[in-house]
């Protein structure tokens, strides 16, 4: 499945991109993220809690950066993880570009390719489609609203 959300963050481009590098403040912005820890350079492990419809799925697993390129203001993070309880897990590509609209006027685009595995893909593309799009859109209003009040 493929999702993307853009939005329109009120700060710099510099000042997003140093933002969303570091993964403690990404962290704070997507709902779910119980903990993550940093491994080594660019690679992090976590656990994050989701509810899919009655289903509360808790997901351990991996995240790496595989491209942070400022000349571009491009990043891509890969990301793997697995529910024990359900057997099941996620595999996910995240992507992330910043446009510059302004001096203090940057807009983020968040593309996500995700492969859901095991029994947790047999829940219906619809619920998992809404519920993916509604913590896109709360990652983007979080980074929004953490970097305006800055």
């Amino acid at each position: 499945m493929n999702f993307s959300q853009t939005c329109s963050i009120s700060a710099g481009r510099q000042k997003v991109w140093d933002f969303l590098m570091d993964m403690e403040n990404v962290s704070q912005c997507l709902p779910g993220v119980e903990s993550m820890e940093k491994l080594e350079e660019d690679l992090y492990q976590g656990v994050y809690k989701i509810k899919v419809g009655p289903i509360a799925l808790k997901f351990q697993g991996t995240l790496k950066f595989e491209v942070r390129d400022e000349q571009q203001w491009h990043a891509e993070m890969r990301a793997e993880a697995k529910d024990r309880r359900l057997g099941g897990g996620v595999r996910a590509l995240l992507e992330v570009d910043l446009t510059e609209q302004g001096p203090d006027q940057t807009e983020m685009r968040v593309s996500l390719e995700s492969h859901v595995l095991g029994k947790v893909g047999e829940f219906g593309q619809p619920v998992m489609r809404k519920k993916t799009d509604a913590i896109l859109q709360e990652f983007a209003r979080q980074v929004s609203e953490k970097l305006a009040g800055e």
